[in-house]
């Protein structure tokens, strides 16, 4: 029986990720080091590590960050605690006020 990874092993192994993307392996400190040691020392959070990866190096990339402007934010009505496949049917076209 497989076991989910939890959202914080899942954040933990983005967070690592992002650290050697930003800055590599080499430039870990010896306490971080010894830190990324212990953490991949679990087969899941390696695992979880490595599917991160994986996905990085699946997703397309651009050249230019596509950030929406202020404009298309505030036009913007999804509600991110609704499903989206209702909000797409138009189910849900108002944001809550909450």
């Amino acid at each position: 029986m497989s076991r989910k990874p939890t959202n914080a092993v899942i954040a933990e192994a983005v967070r690592w990720f992002h650290r050697f993307r930003m800055k590599g392996p080499t430039a870990l400190s010896p306490d971080e080091s010894a830190e990324w040691a212990r953490w991949a020392a679990s087969a899941a959070h390696l695992a979880q590590f490595l599917r991160v990866e994986q996905l990085w190096e699946n997703l397309p990339h651009s050249s230019k960050s596509l950030r929406p402007t202020q404009q298309e934010l505030d036009a913007d009505n999804y509600d991110g605690e609704q499903p989206l496949s209702e909000w797409l049917t138009g189910a849900g076209t108002e944001k809550s006020n909450r």
